[in-house]
């Protein structure tokens, strides 16, 4: 990843111990991440979003109607998320919509619509 690509509080997968962990610090050429250890940024990679993690912060999901694998997940009163298939996202925002891949991403889309939500990964023991 890209010292540009992220913000402090962005989860990312930790490639040196394969834990997910939270950005703490960003720095020319390392990031420091939970536990102030200092990593290369060839060392860590983004997490994929996915309908689990959503359902983990308790984003509401609802079946479009008539559809069957079309689902929508609803982040605020004038935000909502299009799922297709539980794998592709799509947040849209008034008019327009952007592609969502990552979790860091989704957490830049909803600081940038002002939804003031901590995401929570669930870590494995």
């Amino acid at each position: 990843m890209k010292a540009n690509e992220l913000m402090i509080g962005d989860w990312v997968f930790n490639t040196h111990n394969r834990k997910p962990e939270q950005v703490q610090e960003i720095r020319e050429r390392m990031v420091m991440l939970a536990y102030n250890d200092l990593y290369e940024y060839d060392e860590i990679e983004p997490i994929p979003l996915t309908a689990e993690i959503l359902a983990q912060n308790g984003f509401s999901k609802s079946r479009l109607m008539g559809e069957q694998r079309h689902f929508t997940y609803y982040l605020g009163s004038s935000l909502s998320m299009l799922a297709i298939y539980d794998a592709d996202f799509s947040v849209h925002i008034g008019d327009g919509a952007r592609y969502v891949k990552n979790v860091h991403q989704f957490q830049h889309i909803l600081k940038d619509c002002g939804i003031e939500k901590e995401i929570k990964i669930k870590l494995e023991d």
